[in-house]
């Protein structure tokens, strides 16, 4: 299920679909991220995120490796680090963007396939949120899709609830200049490739 606001979630807690450029009116802070799934018995994952001028960093773990992943706007790199083997992967060219909002020009909202009601103020996590409703349109008609919890003067949603029984939240939101070390390669670190992509004249080795 495609994720509309786009709270960060693939190999780590927090990767943006479509990107371009960090809002201007940026407000840094840190947060503690948690990913559930009501359908899997109650499954759990927690992580942070970090955003600051410098970029976004997320840090997560899968089969308890501990995985980085930190975007450079500016510079168009996007690296994901491996803190127990102390390498890291680069990947450049990407332009980075906060995922659209329901408000937001770009937003899937703007389509047909959507119907986004705006609910009213809730407070979530001690933080003033504007509660969205959002409904896809199918051949039976209108069907729950998600609720978004938008926080306005971070310019994200906080919460996120998916008819398919995901939940993502943010918890201990703290305002604060994030340190420039934050998004930077430790200097301990290797650089190893990139796996190696099958392309269609050349078979992957069996």
């Amino acid at each position: 299920m495609t994720r509309l606001s786009g709270l960060v979630l693939s190999v780590a807690m927090l990767l943006p679909g479509k990107l371009q450029a960090l809002p201007s009116a940026l407000v840094e802070f840190s947060a503690e991220v948690t990913r559930s799934v009501a359908t899997r018995n109650g499954t759990s994952t927690s992580g942070a995120m970090y955003v600051g001028k410098e970029g976004i960093r997320t840090e997560s773990r899968q089969d308890d490796q501990p995985i980085w992943m930190i975007f450079k706007p500016k510079q168009k790199l996007f690296w994901t680090l491996f803190p127990k083997q102390q390498v890291y992967m680069e990947r450049s060219g990407l332009a980075l963007d906060w995922p659209p909002l329901p408000e937001d020009e770009h937003s899937p909202c703007r389509s047909k396939n959507f119907r986004c009601q705006k609910l009213g103020q809730k407070v979530v996590q001690e933080r003033h949120t504007w509660h969205w409703n959002i409904q896809v349109l199918t051949d039976k008609g209108e069907m729950p899709y998600a609720q978004l919890w938008v926080d306005p003067r971070l310019n994200v949603a906080i919460r996120e609830s998916y008819a398919d029984g995901l939940t993502i939240e943010m918890h201990h939101i703290r305002e604060a200049p994030q340190p420039a070390h934050l998004f930077e390669i430790p200097s301990n670190f290797s650089k190893i490739d990139l796996p190696a992509t099958p392309t269609a004249d050349k078979p992957p080795a069996k």
